[in-house]
């Protein structure tokens, strides 16, 4: 079909495609504005959302490291901190009861781990400790609550308790001495003569406060008490087949007539001589042969015997009824060597 459009047709046509422009032309524009507005907003939510996932990573991943820590733990358990001190850039921890050094590196993230135990050393206090692994290093501590805090400052006291009995605090001569000793060291793990619990003098790594008081005991039983004799310091013992490092060790002290009916003292500790008595002096030079290291003395004291433990700064245990006594000789009972070393878990050993 053909149009024929005429001047006046012609103008017209031509306003109408400038309407049309006027029109057409900022509904493009606005859809196009639209459509980079929604763009932006698309692309903002992806970047939060990878903000978000990244961060949720970062907390997993810091979980995760955390959980790995604490796995690696292990729980030493609920105890007081008797010193620390600083040895070759470690530092060494005591802890009551225990004849073993434990260590805590002085780093930063430690810090605040070291402070605890150097606060809790100087008001007698009990913390929560973490070892790593089967070693003796101590990978995080804790507060404990109030009711911990008054159950060791019950059993835990200035208060040397003198027990009143009937036995006799001198053994008569040396023969029955001698005899003495052979019952004793009988008792010991390995043995078929030992009765249970055995007293573990082939396990010297630790328990020498069970050890003096079973033997305690046996010489109560034939009706004899006797002293004991705690050393403190640096220490280093040779069993012959290898060496073992202590903060403290203690056996027990007897008094005896010799033949010349003159009252002497000695020592009674098969852990460290297993052919007879000797002189406290002679112990105590056993408990610093350099031959396995430097080592030294820093003081000792005689006690009663009933005294379990004695801290450093003069704080006692009992265990009157051998409740802890009995548990942590059967605990190391299969034992023998200086190893393992650490010593098993006793804490569960109570009193």
């Amino acid at each position: 079909m053909l149009i024929l459009f005429s001047p006046k047709s012609e103008v017209i046509h031509k306003k109408i495609v400038k309407l049309k422009k006027l029109f057409v032309q900022p509904q493009i524009t606005i859809t196009m504005k639209n459509l980079f507005l929604s763009m932006m907003a698309f692309v903002t939510i992806l970047t939060f959302n990878s903000c978000s996932d990244s961060k949720d990573a970062q907390d997993v991943n810091g979980k995760e490291k955390t959980t790995l820590n604490n796995a690696s733990l292990k729980d030493f358990g609920k105890t007081v901190p008797v010193g620390i001190e600083e040895e070759n850039g470690i530092l060494k921890v005591s802890f009551i009861l225990s004849a073993q050094f434990y260590e805590i590196k002085p780093t930063k993230e430690n810090e605040q781990y070291i402070g605890m135990i150097r606060q809790a050393v100087k008001t007698e206090s009990p913390i929560q400790v973490f070892l790593k692994g089967n070693t003796n290093e101590i990978g995080k501590v804790e507060s404990v609550g109030q009711e911990d805090v008054r159950y060791f400052k019950s059993i835990l006291t200035k208060e040397e308790r003198v027990t009143t009995n009937k036995l006799a605090s001198v053994i008569p001569d040396v023969a029955t001495l001698n005899s003495l000793f052979n019952q004793i060291k009988n008792q010991s793990c390995g043995t078929s003569t030992a009765s249970s619990p055995c007293i573990t003098f082939r396990y010297p790594v630790d328990g020498c406060y069970a050890r003096a008081h079973k033997m305690r005991q046996i010489l109560i039983n034939n009706g004899y008490d006797c002293e004991k004799q705690f050393v403190y310091g640096n220490l280093k013992a040779s069993t012959g087949t290898c060496c073992v490092g202590w903060n403290y060790h203690v056996a027990i002290l007897v008094s005896y007539k010799n033949a010349s009916g003159v009252t002497e003292k000695r020592i009674i500790d098969p852990s460290l001589f297993s052919s007879g008595p000797v002189t406290d002096t002679a112990w105590r030079n056993a408990c610093v042969n350099t031959s396995c290291g430097s080592a030294s003395v820093s003081s000792y004291t005689n006690t009663a015997g009933n005294v379990y433990y004695r801290s450093p700064s003069n704080s006692y245990l009992y265990d009157n009824n051998l409740i802890n006594t009995n548990c942590v000789l059967t605990k190391f009972s299969s034992l023998s060597g200086c190893s393992p070393s650490p010593a098993p878990d006793v804490s569960a050993c109570g009193f």
